[in-house]
């Protein structure tokens, strides 16, 4: 019992890993292995993967896509979410398209897209991945006015010295914590969009499924998947380390 209590997250974790692995199986067998094949033998085909210097080529590909839509996206996001957070005009006046920005299926705009643009993953991504970030770099624009509105008012109405020597810095936690977060959900958004523009995708994770599953290679197609996913999750892991690093280092101004 004193072990259970002491190693309790690492136990349940454990537990939890091992009931999805038995899912796995169970969903494998009962469908006689036709599109879903056994979790261990997946494994093994993944590892074999990892041997090939394709595998790094797409995924190299894929992960330049998703670091220049995040280029973009955080530059305008930011960019915006700050004259939004010191000047309410800004905010009022992009409200209504964030929210429809939100609320767009991204599959929908992909569908739309994949037809008039050769390499619309990079505006897929970017359209996600707008959004979050604008809305991180609004919430640490408006909390630093609030906190620092005094220095802001001595300073007089030098707006873009406020801007960039006061919110800006002050608002670099809540822009690094919204920046982490976009990441994890772009990376899959990316892949999404590069499986449904398979014909134009020049090398990439998605196009390698899409090729695994038009050519009835399901046993490749979830071998890419388990890659996928193990990535993801050591990415979260990694990711959710440092937010949450971010969001102590946060939460002691507004505590004080």
């Amino acid at each position: 019992m004193k072990f259970l209590k002491k190693h309790q997250k690492a136990v349940f974790l454990t537990l939890g890993v091992l009931f999805v692995i038995l899912l796995w199986e169970i969903i494998a067998y009962a469908t006689s292995q036709t599109f879903l094949k056994d979790f261990f033998l997946t494994c093994k085909e993944s590892i074999l993967l990892l041997g090939k210097s394709d595998t790094y080529l797409n995924l190299g590909f894929t992960l330049l896509r998703l670091l220049i839509s995040f280029v973009i996206s955080f530059v305008l996001g930011t960019t915006l979410g700050i004259l939004g957070g010191y000047y309410p005009q800004v905010e009022h006046f992009l409200s209504p398209l964030i929210s429809v920005m939100k609320s767009f299926p991204t599959i929908a705009l992909a569908l739309l897209t994949v037809v008039f643009l050769p390499n619309f993953s990079l505006v897929v991504t970017s359209f996600a991945l707008f959004p979050l970030l604008y809305l991180a770099s609004l919430e640490g624009s408006k909390k630093t006015y609030q906190q620092y509105e005094y220095i802001i008012r001595m300073k007089g109405r030098k707006h873009f010295s406020n801007i960039t020597s006061v919110i800006l810095p002050l608002s670099s936690n809540y822009l690094l914590l919204g920046a982490l977060q976009s990441l994890t959900f772009g990376f899959k958004v990316e892949i999404m969009a590069e499986t449904l523009s398979y014909r134009s995708t020049f090398l990439g994770v998605g196009r390698m499924i899409y090729l695994c599953y038009s050519s009835v290679d399901y046993l490749s197609l979830m071998a890419w998947v388990l890659l996928v996913l193990i990535l993801s999750l050591v990415i979260d892991v990694l990711l959710n380390y440092v937010k949450n690093k971010i969001e102590s280092a946060v939460k002691k101004p507004e505590e004080d």
